[in-house]
């Protein structure tokens, strides 16, 4: 049996490994605990020491936290928590092309932060706080943040460029930036992670990309945005290195007094690098933007029109609307907002020829129908009103639409110009029992003549402004 060279004691030699015991059980045992008492007086004598962790994500927090507030800001302002409507969207900054297009390109960030409901929101702020909570340590708040809102601004600039008709709203587009940007951190190495663990991420990353974007297949979601982000970001996170280099573990690191040159140093290329991020991506997105106005000008015009609608300067609205059907002539919102002003102000004659392209363009079009009866019964063309207002009102019913009485109005009036009389009486009793405050259909019952009496034709005075049949989008506005 071996002898102990500290104590001269003999011990077993038998031991698991390839390092056999050298010394007793009691002596190996003294000497771990005189080498940790060692350990202790040391670091006792190292006041300054202190434990680093990966930064806190504060603008990841940031970022949620904003997102959430303008939430609970549209709920409080009577917006529905659930399922938000088209205009309350782009009255809270929701991207829509002729508005973005026209002047408020700022709608391309504003509408990052406005979410289409609970659900909505949840989801992707879930998926922002596990994505930025990875990347944002690594790649630093400040390049973090120029990398974020860009893709998020590139994001909806390719959500215009695919459909500038769409609605499109919420943080998803950005996220998948941040996604993209993880994406090519991980795969390039610019982070101290194990490959094995990279490789797993990778995996996790690329099955969340791919999961999204074939849900967004399905319809009711903005894969363009997607993409656009997606891109954005694998560019960027290619782009930019790494700020932050520390390992997913404590280091324990002597501080002491800071060392202010090092700290000043690490601030200044961490702003230079963010600096350099921001000009090439506010170059690129300037450029994108300028060629996607000068693609869409059509478009651009509309949503001038929408605006000088809201003014009241409805005469340069028609003007901008005339512009706006020249350059695409298959537009049916613009085509049909045209007829649908000129309506308004009254000049049916001029209304006929846009509103029955807009017919041509979309048949079922229930409120194009309505309007174009308004125009024909206006015009002398009663009977061709009576068959367009059946179809309309068909449809409505078929839909469940609110504005149905508008629409028993203009039949009422049509079914007068043929002498129907007892049908335009019911119709106008059903008008004024839904709208009781319709003093102009109740002026026009009293002209209606009975059916036995042989007088000449009631002329009713039509309140166009009241029975023109807005479309959806008239006026997008807030």
């Amino acid at each position: 049996m071996p002898i102990c060279p500290s104590c001269g004691k003999t011990f077993s030699g038998f031991s698991f490994g390839p390092n056999p015991a050298v010394k007793c059980a009691d002596c190996s045992k003294t000497e771990a605990d005189a080498a940790a008492a060692r350990t202790v007086a040391t670091m006792a004598q190292l006041p300054h020491v202190v434990v680093r962790r990966l930064p806190l994500p504060a603008l990841t927090l940031g970022i949620i936290a904003a997102n959430a507030l303008v939430y609970v800001a549209m709920t409080v302002s009577g917006v529905s928590w659930i399922e938000p409507n088209i205009r309350d969207a782009v009255k809270w900054g929701a991207d829509f092309g002729p508005l973005t297009l026209s002047s408020d390109w700022w709608r391309l960030l504003t509408s990052t932060f406005v979410h289409f409901g609970i659900i909505h929101i949840a989801l992707n702020m879930w998926c922002l706080w596990n994505l930025g909570t990875t990347l944002e340590p690594f790649m630093g708040r400040k390049v973090f943040g120029v990398m974020y809102f860009a893709s998020g601004l590139a994001a909806s600039l390719v959500s215009v460029a695919w459909n500038p008709w769409r609605v499109s709203a919420g943080a998803s587009g950005a996220i998948f930036g941040v996604a993209g940007a993880l994406v090519s951190y991980l795969a390039l190495k610019k982070t101290p992670m194990d490959r094995a663990l990279v490789r797993k991420n990778l995996k996790s990353l690329g099955v969340f990309i791919f999961y999204n974007l074939l849900y967004g297949v399905r319809g009711g979601v903005d894969n363009s945005a997607h993409l656009g982000g997606l891109v954005a970001g694998l560019i960027l996170g290619a782009a930019i290195p790494p700020m932050v280099l520390t390992s997913a573990g404590p280091q324990y690191v002597p501080v002491g007094p800071p060392d202010l040159a090092v700290e000043a140093a690490k601030e200044t290329r961490a702003t230079r690098v963010a600096f350099a991020a921001a000009a090439f991506s506010a170059v690129f997105l300037l450029l994108g933007f300028a060629a996607l106005r000068a693609k869409r000008i059509s478009v651009a015009r509309y949503g001038a029109a929408v605006k000088l609608i809201k003014a009241g300067n409805n005469a340069a609205a028609a003007a901008r609307l005339q512009e706006s059907v020249k350059l695409d002539p298959d537009s049916i919102l613009a085509t049909e907002m045209q007829g649908e002003l000129l309506l308004q102000q009254g000049r049916a004659a001029e209304a006929v020829a846009p509103l029955e392209k807009a017919i041509a363009l979309e048949p079922d079009a229930y409120d194009a129908q309505h309007n174009l009866a308004l125009a024909y019964v206006s015009t002398g063309r009663a009977v061709d009103a009576l068959l367009l207002i059946n179809r309309s009102i068909t449809s409505q019913r078929a839909g469940q639409q609110s504005a149905w009485w508008g629409s028993f109005f203009v039949r009422s009036i049509s079914e007068a110009e043929t002498t129907e009389y007892p049908l335009a009486k019911a119709d106008l009793q059903t008008v004024i029992a839904a709208k009781p405050d319709l003093t102009e259909a109740k002026e026009a019952l009293a002209q209606i003549p009975d059916a036995r009496a042989p007088a000449a034709k009631p002329q009713i005075q039509i309140p166009y402004a009241k029975l023109v049949m807005q479309s959806e989008y008239w006026p997008l506005y807030p």
